[in-house]
């Protein structure tokens, strides 16, 4: 499951001309690669500080995958490669295990959803009056083969965001980056080691 809230597009007040301004280059890598195809965003505001502080004003806390039924997911899909060459009956044990904890995901990923509606309701007026505030503009792009992208930023205090989904787990980044007078660029670099890892099913 992908971390539960994206902000709608603020069109009207996100869109402005780039040309002239500093480089933020960002770097993604991850296991000694790079990351290709991953959408990171320029931001103007700190997208994770605004996220946790409407997460602590909720009346509920935050429902959660429990540790012990990630690892039996696991090890249910670690035991499959055997079960198959055991047989039919083997891989019949393998998948009803798994269906039944994957019903207890689906439970659990659909309370996640309700709560973050909730929680989160007041995210986008939040996000649009301080962009406003700040006149400036979100600004987008996608890694390359090399896992390179490349936006541009007027001076003053900007946040990296990012997400990337693997089989267990999704990694986040909302990393702080300043652009100083009179620089050319900043490099960003993407990794295991500066990401939020959090369950995902």
């Amino acid at each position: 499951m992908k971390r539960m809230y994206v902000p709608l597009a603020l069109a009207a007040t996100l869109v402005a001309a780039a040309c002239g301004k500093p480089k933020v280059v960002v770097r993604a890598q991850l296991d000694g690669g790079p990351v290709a195809d991953l959408p990171v965003r320029l931001l103007s505001y700190d997208r994770k500080a605004i996220l946790d502080s409407l997460a602590r004003s909720s009346k509920t806390p935050e429902p959660v995958f429990p540790q012990e039924l990630i690892q039996q997911i696991r090890q249910l899909d670690a035991e499959l490669p055997a079960a198959r060459a055991r047989g039919d009956t083997a891989v019949a044990r393998v998948d009803a295990q798994r269906r039944a904890l994957t019903a207890r995901t689906d439970t659990i990923r659909a309370l996640r959803q309700a709560w973050a509606t909730r929680a989160f309701a007041r995210f986008d007026t939040i996000v649009q009056k301080k962009t406003v505030q700040r006149g400036l503009v979100i600004r987008e792009d996608t890694t390359d083969a090399a896992g390179r992208a490349e936006l541009k930023g007027d001076k003053g205090q900007w946040w990296i965001s990012a997400r990337y989904t693997l089989r267990y787990t999704e990694l986040s980044w909302d990393i702080p980056v300043k652009v100083e007078p009179g620089q050319d660029s900043v490099v960003v670099t993407l990794t295991r080691a500066n990401a939020v890892e959090t369950a995902s099913f």
